[in-house]
């Protein structure tokens, strides 16, 4: 067992690397679209106002593209530079280690989120912004890490990875920290008032990274006891 859980973090970033390095763009192909995008239509006039999540829009108008474009939109220059922070920091090393789990989480969590949205707020509301896909891609990520560190038996993958996922998940249900990670970088808010709040939005996409990634580990466990 190997107990040095800096070195079998390199391990893996020196996966990732390898990969990047070898082949950016066949490896990397759905982040950078993904980055591209929301990059782009932050400079589109009144993008925003047509791409946002509006349940009058969707439900009385028949806008049903807001169900899938409102994670690309955002409503200043700090919303959307901490999303796209944060979408390189996990969703580039994420696709890295498996894109397909990757691919399947995004989907889930737009059908997910439209649902949810449509269900519970009923017939007023109105939101944009990828950071709810982003910390579930969060707590995917960490999930695929902690199954690779006990493939591998390191132990210290596995604890610590599992100790940074509970102190993102009690930051973002509001039990750890009054900031948000973009107030403590900058001293800026992102919202209309300062302070970290506990957004459903963030809450949802960590539950669907959580059940995307033990579904797929769950299936891969019962292929290898087949095999």
């Amino acid at each position: 067992m190997q107990l040095n859980f800096f070195r079998a973090l390199a391990n893996v970033l020196g996966l990732t690397w390898a990969r990047v390095r070898s082949d950016f763009l066949f490896h990397s192909w759905v982040t950078i679209t993904l980055g591209i995008t929301v990059t782009a239509l932050m400079f589109v006039p009144d993008a925003d106002n047509y791409l946002r999540f509006d349940s009058v829009a969707i439900l009385e108008n028949g806008e049903w593209w807001r169900i899938f474009t409102a994670v690309f939109v955002h409503s200043s220059w700090d919303h959307y530079t901490w999303n796209v922070i944060v979408l390189v920091a996990s969703s580039l090393v994420c696709e890295q280690i498996n894109r397909r789990v990757f691919v399947i989480y995004l989907f889930a969590m737009l059908v997910a989120n439209a649902t949810f949205k449509l269900l519970i707020y009923g017939g007023e509301h109105s939101s944009l912004g990828f950071s709810g896909v982003a910390s579930g891609t969060f707590v995917l990520l960490l999930i695929l890490i902690i199954a690779e560190g006990m493939t591998t038996r390191d132990f210290w993958m596995v604890v610590v990875s599992a100790a940074i996922l509970v102190v993102f998940s009690a930051h973002e249900l509001g039990f750890l920290g009054s900031q948000t990670g973009w107030e403590m970088l900058t001293g800026h808010s992102i919202d209309s008032t300062p302070g970290k709040k506990t957004k459903p939005a963030h809450v949802l996409g960590m539950f669907t990274g959580f059940v995307v990634a033990s579904g797929y580990l769950f299936t891969a466990a019962v292929i290898r006891k087949r095999q």
